[in-house]
């Protein structure tokens, strides 16, 4: 059974929970990926209870390569083994691409208390793209503008974009549920991920004896549009519930948790949530996550689905494209970072 640890009820996502569960549902989605009659449909009524209730929810039969994620982690964790002062040849850059150190990072949207700076440290890239690309090391803000390190080996970089590629590929086969769960057409999203500018975050979190109100992660909400979380090398994520309790990941046998961002929920005018998360100190064994952002294009409008105002709830955000919705989350987040090249 999770262990909880209570605290003051909170608002989610911008909007109170219309119901209070600390149950994260297990969706077989086999079935839909595969386009069997009525799958679709199925999913969409459990994506919906999920996305309205806690926020997250596991996917099994989801079709994911172990042998892929398995190389990633492996090429992880030598990117963390590599020098410090290698490392910092790619120091995170104002496109949230490259290494962020550890004891550098204060969650500006942090749900906790928070006066500690991470000791966790981070790496991050999106989709790589070609020299002869107009975006490659071009004008545009958060793309084309990765970082690696000399030092690491082709392969480990090639098995991480690899692991890009794939997680890109199953966060997108969910965009049609996702839709039909607020009602829209199945296609609904589609031109707006059609180039996606999706994100890999990397993280190393070493065995520390944190001190008050000092976490690996603090309590916040993602920007994505859906997270997509395979499991981790050791425990620590902690979600919070409606009713204002934090509860431990439960762990489900070969499946990929997943969680609604701030994109989707401003996308759904608050109809589905994003949930805070954490992650606590690692205290006993060094920890390596590897969490997939599913983003859509940086071009691409958030504007309400029709399907989620009426009279009764109208449109509460206005139309921005996503490019703006990133900068202001990465200004609130990431200062750090913000230094222009």
């Amino acid at each position: 059974m999770p262990r909880r640890k209570e605290v003051s009820s909170v608002v989610v996502g911008g909007q109170r929970s219309q119901a209070i569960t600390d149950e994260v549902a297990v969706i077989d989605v086999g079935r839909c990926f595969s386009g069997d009659s009525g799958a679709l449909e199925a999913v969409a009524q459990q994506i919906h209870k999920a996305c309205t209730e806690i926020g997250f929810f596991y996917i099994v039969n989801h079709g994911s390569s172990e042998p892929v994620v398995q190389r990633a982690f492996k090429a992880m964790e030598n990117f963390f083994a590599l020098p410090a002062s290698e490392k910092s040849k790619v120091r995170m850059n104002e496109h949230q691409a490259g290494w962020q150190a550890s004891n550098v990072a204060i969650h500006g949207d942090s749900f906790d208390k928070v006066v500690k700076p991470q000791a966790t440290e981070a790496f991050k890239f999106g989709a790589e793209l070609e020299p002869t690309d107009p975006d490659f090391r071009g004008s545009k803000r958060f793309r084309g503008h990765n970082q690696w390190p000399e030092a690491l080996l082709a392969e480990d970089k090639q098995a991480l974009l690899a692991y890009h590629a794939h997680f890109n590929d199953i966060a997108k086969r969910l965009l049609a549920p996702v839709a039909v769960a607020l009602g829209a057409a199945a296609d609904f999203f589609d031109d707006a991920f059609r180039r996606t500018d999706s994100v890999m975050r990397c993280a190393y979190y070493p065995v520390v004896q944190p001190e008050e109100n000092q976490f690996g992660l603090p309590g916040h909400t993602d920007l994505s549009f859906l997270t997509l979380i395979p499991p981790a090398t050791a425990p620590g994520l902690q979600i919070l519930t409606a009713a204002g309790t934090w509860i431990d990941q439960p762990l489900v046998e070969d499946g990929i948790l997943v969680n609604t961002g701030d994109t989707l929920r401003t996308w759904s005018n608050d109809q589905f949530i994003a949930t805070p998360h954490r992650v606590l100190a690692s205290t006993r064994e060094n920890r390596y996550s590897a969490i997939f952002f599913l983003y859509p294009d940086l071009d691409a409008t958030i504007s309400c689905v029709p399907t989620c105002s009426n009279a009764d709830h109208p449109k509460q955000y206005m139309d921005r494209m996503f490019s703006d919705f990133y900068a202001g989350y990465a200004a609130r987040n990431f200062g750090y970072a913000e230094k222009k090249e």
